[in-house]
């Protein structure tokens, strides 16, 4: 069981608190917190649902959170997973100076110091986002992949950044909340990316050995090495509805295997029914499911 404790050296957390107003109570409490903790910003779409055809209406989505009627989740980013589970006011960013470099000198297919220079223009500077927020009134630690940055991929700043997230967590004795939407590994970053894998999966074991309680939340898509390690290693893994999660592609692994693969093998339903993860959740419901097992960690 945790309690939160201060910070490293006897420091103040920072973390802002919720009002109690917007505090569920009750064994019910987490029907009642709002689905998002603010409103959630733009994020490209197309004209038309994938899913069911019909025409956007850019508003009306974003109030639903970005979830069609017929059930389509659109893929959103970190900035806005931010929103929609901190409470409104209380994240603060964490090693946002800490930048990639291009020390093998990429070239191909493009040299990656401009794929970096072209995603400083967006922006955006790495694929992962960390700080601290309260989520209901709980304070926890908060990690969030952003596809839109090379993939989502994982590379050395990336995680560091994770690392340096679950050690506060570990410190503090507060929850760590990770949210995937990732392509594995960064092959711009050779070996040394791949070498994160190991890293924050000791980061995470050693979350397990202070009894700190660490929440994965896998959205669509998670796939490659950030699949294969801390995205399901958590005390509780949700993935989003619709989320698709696997290690590489199905041709790929059909080649490979030279296997007939199942019917939807990648998809979330299938992860849940073969024991992958532990629940298949709708995005609206997200926030007050993981407020729910916050409270009964606490």
């Amino acid at each position: 069981m945790w309690a939160p404790r201060s910070g490293l050296g006897g420091q103040s957390l920072g973390i802002q608190k919720t009002t109690s107003t917007e505090i569920p109570s009750g064994p019910a409490g987490w029907r009642t917190l709002p689905a998002a903790g603010s409103a959630l910003p733009d994020i490209a779409l197309p004209t038309n649902c994938p899913g069911c055809g019909v025409a956007l209406d850019r508003e009306s989505l974003r109030a639903e959170l970005y979830v069609c009627d017929c059930g389509h989740h659109f893929p959103i980013h970190a900035e806005a997973w931010i929103a929609l589970l901190a409470d409104e006011s209380t994240w603060q960013e964490q090693w946002a100076d800490l930048k990639p470099m291009d020390f093998l000198h990429w070239k191909l297919p493009k040299p990656y110091s401009v794929t970096l220079e072209e995603a400083s223009k967006e922006g955006l500077n790495e694929a992962v986002r960390t700080g601290s927020c309260c989520i209901g009134g709980f304070p926890v630690w908060l990690g969030v992949f952003d596809f839109r940055f090379v993939g989502g991929t994982l590379s050395v700043v990336a995680g560091e950044r994770l690392v340096r997230g679950m050690e506060r967590a570990r410190h503090e004795n507060l929850p760590y909340v990770l949210v995937t939407s990732s392509g594995g590994a960064r092959m711009q970053e050779g070996v040394l990316a791949l070498m994160q894998m190991a890293k924050v999966n000791i980061a995470v074991a050693d979350l397990n050995q202070a009894a700190v309680p660490y929440f994965s939340i896998l959205t669509h898509p998670t796939y490659g090495g950030t699949a294969a390690s801390m995205a399901l290693l958590g005390d509780v893994n949700l993935a989003e509805e619709g989320a698709a999660i696997g290690f590489t592609g199905p041709r790929v692994i059909k080649q490979a295997t030279h296997m007939q693969l199942p019917e939807g093998f990648q998809s979330a339903d299938f992860q849940l029914e073969h024991g992958q993860v532990d629940a298949v959740v709708p995005r609206s419901e997200l926030r007050p499911r993981l407020w729910h097992f916050l409270s009964l960690y606490r």
